[in-house]
C-alpha cells in the first residue's frame, strides 16, 4: 500500500497557516482549531492523494503451438517447454494457457483456451489479442510464446503494437517446424501491359527433389521451369506472354515428378496499350506496318505533320516522327512538342533517313536542341553549265558610245564562263550573222576579240531574225541553263517580239535585255521583253553604270547523308534500364543517317566505325531517342526478317514513352476487408475517380465511395473474399488503371506460411524487452524478471473535500449556538 500525490505542489499553501493563526489569535481556541483543520483538509484535497493497493500476484500468459505444421517431435518439445514455464509462473499469480491446434493439453492453468489450427480465429493475431485481454486493465504482464511463429493470418502488426502500448513483455521459445514438403509461398507479378512479356516471380519454400514449375492461364500453359531440387526458400522467375488488357487469371503449379504438390492462384492486372502518336513524313502507310510489328503493346494513331498543331499531346505517351522534314513542322509546332517533352514528360522518338537527318533541314531548328545527336549536313556548291547567246545591235543608231558600251557589257558577261559552258555572239543590222558561232567557252579571249570587231552599220529591223538565230543556236547545246542576252538601244518598231519571247521562255530559255542609250519608249519595251523571257533587265547609260552580268547560277546542293549497304552493328557500353534493347541486332543494317552524339547522351548501338545508330537522353521530364534509320523503311529491310524485331521496336518505343501510369493503385487486405489507395500520377487535380471491385467472373460492382485524403490521393475500403484474388479498376476521363492482389490462401486452403512471412519471435522478444530462449530444454533454468502484480488506486481527495465541508458546518453550528448553553 502506497500513498501518492498527483499535485504535491499544493503543499506550499501550508506556509499560510502561521499567518492565519496569528490573525485569529483573539478568537476562541475551538473556532481557530476548526478552521485550521478545514484549511488543512482543503490543501490535502488540492494535492489529490491516491492510495495504491496491490493485490494478488502478476498474470502470466503462455501461447503454445500444437499445429499440424509442427512435427510430432516439435509438438512434444513445445509441450515440455510449456510445462516448465507453467511450473515457474504459477508461483507468482494466475496463468492463462492459449493453445493453437491439437487436442487440449493436460496443463494445470487458471484458464485454458484452445484455438483451431487454421482460419481467422486460429491465427497469431487472435492469440495475441486474447493474451492482451487476459491482463487486468492498468496492470503489466508477461507472455511466453512457444512455437515457430507461423500462422495462416499474417496481419499481426496491430496486435504487436497493442502489446507495446500496454508494456507487455514477450518471451519467446522458438520451436523448429522441422522439414516441410515443398510448396509455393508467394507469387509476385510486376506491372505489365498488353502485348508484353512479364517476369512472374515465384517464391518457393520447403524441401523436395525433382521439382518443376508451370504457369497456366485457364487450360493454356504459358511457361515453366525445372526440374530442380529445393531445400529452403528460393525464388524462380518465369517469363510469361500477355495477350490482351484486362485481368488475366494465372495458376502456378509446383510438381514433383509430374504430380502436383502445391497450387497458387492469382491474377495479373494487364494495363491498356500505350497510346503512341505516329507522324509519317512519307505518307506511305507506315503506321499500319509499325502496328503489325509492335503488336498489342502499343496503340498507334497516325497523323500528318501538318495536323500536329491541333493534336492534344497529353492524350499520348510518346510521339514518333518518322522521316519528317523540318519544313513540314512549323516552328510553333516544334516549340509545342519540345515543351510537352520538357514539362509534361512526353516521350519523343525521331527516326528516318534522307528527310529526317540527312536533308531534313533540322540543323538550327528549335527541335534540334532536344535531339541527342548533332546533325551533320554537308553541302556541296555546284556550278551548273550554261549556254549563252549574245545578241548585239550593230545598227546605225548604235554608232559611237552606245555600241562601245554594248561591247563592254558583252565582254564582261562572257568572262564569267568556264570551259564547261558554251557561248556564241550574233550581230544584227540590215542582216544577221554569227560573229562567233556557238562553241565551248575554252578560248574566251578569242570571243572577246570577235566582239571587239563588230561595227555599227545598217538598220535594226532584223532583230527578230537575230533572236530566232540565237534560239536555234541554243537548241543543240546540252547545258543545264540556256540564256539569250540582248544588247540594244531598242530602236525597233515590230510588234511580234512578245509572242516569240514567250515561245522561247516556254522552252526553258531565258531572255535578258540590256538597254544602252535609247528612249523611254525603248526602255519600257526591253523591260517587257525581259519580263516575258523570265530574265533580267539592265540599263547602261554611260561607262560609270556598267554592270557585270553573271549568267552562272551556283547552287548549294546537300550531300547525301545516308549511307546505304550492309553495316554490321555493335553495342556500346551497358546502360541502366535498357537491357536487351542496347544489344546489337543480329542482322545487318541496310542504311543509316550520319550524325554525331552530344556529350550527355547515351549511345546504345553504333556501327563498327563508331557512328551512332541509336542514341537517347533525358530532356527535362521526358526522354528523347534518335534512331538513325527508318523503322519500317528501306534502312531496316533486313531487320524486318528478324523474328525479334517486333519485340525490339515495341520495347524501344515503350522505353522512350512516359512510363508513369495515370494512377498509382496500392492494395492491402486484412481478412475479408480490402483497402484501396489511389494516387493520381499524371495530369492535374480533377474529379474523384470511379473505383470498382470486380468479382472472379470479371463483372464490375458498384462504384465505391472514395475519400480524398490529400490533393489527388483517394482511399476506400471494401469487402473482398480472402480466398480469391482481389481485382480493382480505377477509371477517370483518361482511361482505366487496374490492380490485383493475390488471395490470402493462394487457392490452396492448407498452404503453409513461409518462414519469411512468419512472426519473427526473436525480434518480438527483443522489441518488448523479453528473453529469447534458444534451447527449449533450458526453459526452466531461465528465470524471467518478475512482473509487478496488479494494483488498484483509491482516490482520497473526494473524502477530504467532504471532511472540509463537514468541519465547516460544525464551525457554523458552533458559532450560532447560544452562548449560555455553551457556558452551562
Amino acid at each position: 500500500m502506497t500513498l501518492t500525490f498527483l499535485h504535491p505542489e499544493a503543499g506550499w499553501l501550508l506556509l499560510l497557516i502561521p499567518g492565519f493563526v496569528w490573525w485569529a489569535r483573539k478568537a476562541a481556541r475551538m473556532r481557530v482549531g476548526l478552521r485550521t483543520v478545514v484549511f488543512l483538509a482543503l490543501v490535502a484535497a488540492l494535492a489529490q492523494p491516491s492510495l495504491i493497493v496491490r493485490r494478488g500476484g502478476s498474470t502470466s500468459v503462455i501461447i503454445v503451438d500444437q499445429g499440424a505444421a509442427l512435427s510430432p517431435a516439435s509438438r512434444a518439445q513445445a509441450v515440455s517447454a510449456a510445462q516448465s514455464v507453467l511450473a515457474r509462473a504459477e508461483r507468482n499469480g494466475p496463468v492463462v494457457v492459449i493453445q493453437r491446434g491439437g487436442a487440449p493439453l493436460a496443463l494445470k492453468a487458471t484458464r485454458h483456451v484452445t484455438l483451431p489450427d487454421g482460419g481467422e480465429t486460429g491465427g497469431l493475431p487472435h492469440a495475441l489479442n486474447l493474451a492482451l485481454a487476459a491482463f487486468p486493465l492498468g496492470s503489466e504482464g508477461r507472455v511466453t510464446m512457444i512455437g515457430d511463429g507461423l500462422g495462416a493470418d499474417r496481419a499481426w502488426g496491430r496486435s504487436v503494437d497493442a502489446l507495446l502500448a500496454r508494456g507487455v513483455v514477450v518471451d519467446s521459445v522458438p520451436i523448429s517446424a522441422g522439414r516441410r514438403d515443398a510448396f509455393i509461398a508467394d507469387v509476385a507479378i510486376p506491372p505489365v501491359r498488353a502485348g508484353e512479356r512479364v517476369s512472374v516471380r515465384v517464391r518457393l519454400d520447403g524441401a523436395g527433389q525433382d521439382m518443376s514449375l508451370a504457369v497456366f492461364s485457364g487450360d493454356r500453359r504459358l511457361g515453366g521451369a525445372g526440374p530442380f531440387d529445393l531445400d529452403g526458400t528460393v525464388g524462380v522467375a518465369l517469363d510469361v506472354p500477355v495477350d490482351k488488357s484486362g485481368f488475366m487469371p494465372l495458376r502456378v503449379e509446383l510438381m514433383r515428378g509430374g504430380a502436383v504438390v502445391s497450387v497458387f492462384e492469382t491474377a495479373a492486372a494487364v494495363q491498356d496499350p500505350l497510346p503512341i502518336l505516329y507522324v509519317d513524313g512519307r505518307q506511305t502507310g507506315g503506321a499500319a506496318a509499325l502496328q503489325r510489328l509492335a503488336g498489342q503493346g502499343l496503340r498507334i494513331d497516325s497523323q500528318a505533320p501538318a495536323a500536329l498543331a491541333a493534336v492534344d499531346l497529353s492524350a499520348y505517351r510518346a510521339v514518333l516522327l518518322d522521316d519528317v522534314p523540318a519544313s513540314a513542322l512549323p516552328a510553333p509546332s516544334q516549340h509545342r512538342l519540345i515543351e510537352a517533352v520538357r514539362t509534361q514528360g512526353l516521350g519523343l522518338m525521331v527516326s528516318g533517313g534522307d528527310s529526317a537527318f540527312a536533308a531534313g533541314g533540322y540543323a538550327g531548328s528549335p527541335l534540334s536542341a532536344a535531339l541527342p545527336v548533332t546533325i551533320r549536313q554537308e553541302v556541296q556548291t555546284e556550278d551548273p553549265s550554261v549556254a549563252v547567246a549574245v545578241v548585239i545591235d550593230t545598227s546605225g543608231s548604235m554608232l559611237g558610245a552606245p555600241l562601245e558600251l554594248g561591247k563592254q557589257v558583252a565582254r564582261l558577261a562572257v568572262r564569267k564562263l568556264t570551259p564547261a559552258d558554251s557561248v556564241g555572239v550574233v550581230e544584227f543590222y540590215g542582216g544577221r550573222q554569227w560573229v562567233a558561232p556557238m562553241q565551248p567557252a575554252r578560248d574566251i579571249p578569242e570571243v572577246e576579240r570577235a566582239i571587239g570587231r563588230v561595227q555599227a552599220q545598217g538598220g535594226s529591223e532584223h532583230l527578230f531574225g537575230a533572236l530566232q538565230e540565237a534560239y536555234y543556236g541554243l537548241q543543240n547545246t546540252q547545258a543545264r541553263y540556256r540564256h539569250i542576252l540582248v544588247i540594244s538601244d531598242a530602236g525597233v518598231n515590230a510588234d511580234r517580239y512578245p509572242q516569240l519571247i514567250r515561245h522561247i521562255a516556254q522552252d526553258q530559255v531565258t531572255v535578258s535585255t540590256v538597254l544602252v542609250g535609247g528612249s523611254p519608249e525603248g526602255e519600257a519595251r526591253m523591260a517587257q521583253w525581259a519580263r516575258l523571257g523570265r530574265g533580267r533587265f539592265y540599263v547602261v547609260s554611260d561607262e560609270f553604270s556598267l554592270v557585270e552580268i553573271n549568267l552562272k547560277q551556283p547552287q548549294q546542293k546537300p550531300q547525301p547523308g545516308v549511307k546505304r549497304g550492309g553495316f554490321v552493328l555493335a553495342a556500346s557500353a551497358p546502360s541502366y534500364g535498357w537491357g536487351g534493347l542496347a544489344a546489337a541486332p543480329p542482322r545487318q543494317l541496310d542504311g543509316y543517317a550520319q550524325a554525331g552524339v552530344k556529350p550527355p547522351a547515351e549511345t546504345l548501338i553504333r556501327t563498327t566505325a563508331g557512328e551512332p545508330v541509336l542514341a537517347s537522353w533525358q530532356w527535362g521530364a521526358g526522354r528523347v531517342t534518335a534512331l538513325m534509320t527508318e523503322p519500317v523503311g528501306a534502312g531496316t529491310a533486313n531487320w524486318r526478317a528478324w523474328s525479334g524485331y517486333g519485340d525490339w521496336i515495341q520495347g524501344l518505343i515503350a522505353r522512350t514513352a512516359d512510363p508513369r501510369p495515370e494512377w498509382d493503385v496500392r492494395l492491402g487486405r486484412v481478412g475479408d476487408r480490402l483497402k484501396i489507395v489511389a494516387q493520381r500520377i499524371r495530369g492535374g487535380d480533377g474529379d474523384a475517380p470511379q473505383i470498382r471491385l470486380l468479382n472472379p467472373a470479371g463483372q464490375a460492382g458498384p462504384a465505391l465511395s472514395a475519400v480524398e485524403r490529400a490533393p489527388g490521393l483517394f482511399t476506400v475500403e471494401g469487402g473482398a473474399p480472402a480466398d480469391a484474388p482481389a481485382q480493382v479498376e480505377v477509371r477517370d476521363g483518361r482511361g482505366v488503371t487496374r490492380a490485383a492482389l493475390a488471395a490470402i490462401a493462394g487457392g490452396q486452403a492448407d498452404r503453409p506460411v513461409s518462414e519469411t512471412d512468419g512472426l519473427p519471435l526473436d525480434q518480438l522478444a527483443r522489441l518488448t524487452g523479453g528473453t529469447v530462449i534458444e534451447d527449449p530444454s533450458r526453459v526452466g533454468a531461465v528465470v524471467p524478471p518478475p512482473a509487478r502484480s496488479p494494483a488498484s488506486a483509491l482516490d482520497l481527495w473526494g473524502w477530504l473535500c467532504w471532511l472540509a465541508l463537514a468541519l465547516y458546518v460544525v464551525d457554523i453550528v458552533y458559532r450560532r449556538w447560544p452562548p449560555r448553553r455553551i457556558a452551562v
